[in-house]
């Protein structure tokens, strides 16, 4: 594994278990964060709905749309062992992450009514870490060569967006956010450098 890419994965593994470790209800900064922002947004109803439309970005209802529409086009033009991957890497993480809410249980805040509906535990992130493996695993599985690195500088962009909504909400910890983006970066960093070395090997 080349360097940079060994220590970016060693980089969101820890972002990860500091994020889970050191977060929710009983951490100070992240109750700041979360009171500060139910704060700001109670008197701003419009920005709170411009929220709400922009988090669905990050919801299963777009992101499996999305990831069935890339896998296709990418098994027709030809390229069938990227479209599995693409897949395999989307439903496979988001299984990681159900499985990570289960074991940690951590509970969500409650300052307030919950604009949005929320169905599952806190840590981490659904919508931080489904966003950042679907995008990603779009810009790097879908995506042609010679676009590719803008197509990963927009998946990271939209990911971070996305999960910054869910704090703002006050749906979630903003660690849950942190850990969901690094769960979802270091998925698909393991995700990418296997996919590579099958293609050498094969």
């Amino acid at each position: 594994m080349r360097p940079i890419l060994l220590l970016s994965l060693i980089a969101c593994i820890t972002a990860f278990l500091l994020a889970g470790w050191l977060g929710g209800a009983q951490s100070p900064w992240d109750r700041a964060v979360i009171e500060s922002a139910t704060i700001f947004r109670q008197p701003r109803p419009g920005l709170t709905t411009v929220s709400i439309w922009w988090t669905q970005l990050g919801g299963a209802f777009v992101l499996l749309p999305l990831m069935a529409v890339a896998g296709a086009l990418t098994w027709f033009r030809g390229h069938r062992g990227q479209a599995l991957w693409l897949v395999g890497s989307v439903l496979g993480g988001r299984l990681l992450i159900e499985l990570t809410k289960w074991w940690t249980d951590r509970p969500r805040p409650s300052f307030d009514a919950h604009p949005v509906t929320v169905l599952s535990q806190a840590f981490p992130s659904g919508h931080a870490g489904n966003s950042m493996i679907t995008y990603l695993a779009i810009a790097l599985f879908a995506v042609p060569d010679r676009w590719r690195k803008e197509a990963l500088g927009a998946a990271i962009l939209l990911s971070l967006s996305i999960g910054a909504t869910r704090p703002f909400l006050g749906v979630h910890w903003p660690t849950d956010v942190i850990g969901g983006w690094a769960l979802g970066a270091a998925w698909m960093l393991a995700a990418w450098r296997l996919a590579k070395s099958r293609v050498r090997t094969a």
